[in-house]
C-alpha cells in the first residue's frame, strides 16, 4: 500500500534496491511528503543551513548546481533535507537529479567529500592565487570590519582587491626576508600594506618597514618612532591572547603610519597611551579611520517612492 502511495504522489518508489538516477521537478508539497515520510535516518538538521539556502534562492533563484536528492535502500534520504526545507520556505519548484538505490553505510565507509572553502572558489576561478594572497584578503576584510570572505562573496572579493592584495604581500615579503620578529602576525603586516596602497599611501608604508627593519637590525638609521613601537609592542602586549596581540599589532602600524605622514624619518614619537589603543577611539580619525568599510556605522535603507 505505502509503495502505491509513495508512486502516486512521487511519481517513483524510493525504496529500491536499483542504483538508478532521474530529474524531477520537486514542489513543495513533495518536499514536506519526503521529509515526513522518507526522513528516517539522516544527521540533525541545521536551521542556520536552512537560513542560508533560502537567502540563497531568494537572492539567485534555484540554482541547478548538480547536488542530488538521494534515497538509500530502505527509503529514506541521506543528502539535501535542508534544500527540501529551503523549497518549502520559499515556496519555489525546484528541478532536481534524484539518485535512488544508495547503499546505507556509504556515510560511514566512504571518504567525505573535501568542504569547499572561499579560497576553493577563488582558485577555481583563478589559478594564480596563492594560499598566502587569498589569507591576506581574508585579514584586509576584517581590518575594514565590513564584509567578511566568504564561498558567495569570494570571487566578488577577489576582482575588487587581488591587484593591492599581491602588491601588499610584496612591500612585505622583503620584510619578513630579514625580520623575524613580527613572524606570527605577517599576515597583519600584509593586510595593512594592502590597504595603505588601497588609499594611496604606499610610500609611508615602504618606509616605515624599512625604518622599522633598521630599528630590529640595529642599524645607525632607526628612528626614535620606530624604537617606541617595538617597546610599547613588548611592554603592553605580554598578557595579551593571540587575537588580542593580532590588533594591537595593527593598530600599533596604523597609529605609526599616521606619525611618519607627520616625519618622514621617523624621529616623532609614538605619542599614545595603552588606553586609546581601542576600536572606538582610533575610529575617530587617521589611517584606521580610513580603512573601515563604515567608520560611522550608518545604516542604509531604502526609500519607497
Amino acid at each position: 500500500m505505502k509503495q502505491l502511495i509513495n508512486e502516486s504522489i512521487l511519481g517513483f518508489n524510493p525504496r529500491s534496491k536499483d542504483y538508478e538516477t532521474f530529474i524531477m521537478d520537486v514542489t513543495p508539497s513533495i518536499a514536506k511528503y519526503i521529509l515526513e515520510h522518507h526522513n528516517k535516518d539522516n544527521r540533525k538538521i541545521v536551521k542556520s543551513q536552512v537560513n542560508s539556502i533560502s537567502r540563497s534562492i531568494r537572492n539567485d533563484g534555484w540554482l541547478e548546481d548538480g547536488q542530488p536528492l538521494t534515497f538509500n535502500v530502505e527509503g529514506n534520504i541521506t543528502e539535501a533535507q535542508h534544500r527540501l526545507l529551503a523549497i518549502i520556505e520559499t515556496g519555489v519548484t525546484a528541478r532536481m537529479i534524484v539518485v535512488l538505490g544508495v547503499d546505507t553505510g556509504c556515510f560511514t565507509k566512504c571518504a567525505p567529500a573535501k568542504p569547499r572553502k572561499a579560497e576553493d572558489e577563488i582558485q577555481r576561478k583563478d589559478k594564480t592565487a596563492t594560499p598566502s594572497e587569498v589569507s591576506t584578503l581574508r585579514q584586509v576584510l576584517i581590518r575594514r570590519q565590513g564584509a567578511k570572505l566568504t564561498i558567495q562573496n569570494a570571487i566578488e572579493q577577489w576582482i575588487s582587491w587581488h591587484h593591492v592584495v599581491r602588491e601588499g604581500r610584496k612591500l612585505v615579503d622583503g620584510f619578513f626576508d630579514s625580520v623575524e620578529d613580527y613572524n606570527p602576525w605577517e599576515r597583519t603586516f600584509a593586510a595593512w600594506a594592502s590597504l595603505m596602497i588601497s588609499i594611496g599611501e604606499e610610500e609611508v608604508a615602504s618606509n616605515l618597514l624599512s625604518l622599522l627593519q633598521a630599528e630590529i637590525l640595529e642599524d645607525e638609521s632607526a628612528s626614535c618612532l620606530t624604537r617606541e613601537f617595538r617597546n610599547f609592542f613588548k611592554d603592553h602586549s605580554i598578557y595579551m591572547s593571540n587575537a588580542g596581540r593580532t590588533e594591537f599589532i595593527f593598530q600599533l602600524l596604523c597609529v605609526a603610519s599616521d606619525r611618519l605622514k607627520k616625519q618622514s624619518d621617523g624621529e616623532i614619537q609614538l605619542g599614545m597611551s595603552i588606553d586609546q589603543f581601542n576600536h572606538e577611539y582610533l575610529k575617530k580619525k587617521g589611517i584606521y579611520r580610513k580603512f573601515l568599510e563604515n567608520p560611522d556605522n550608518l545604516q542604509t535603507s531604502t526609500l519607497s517612492i
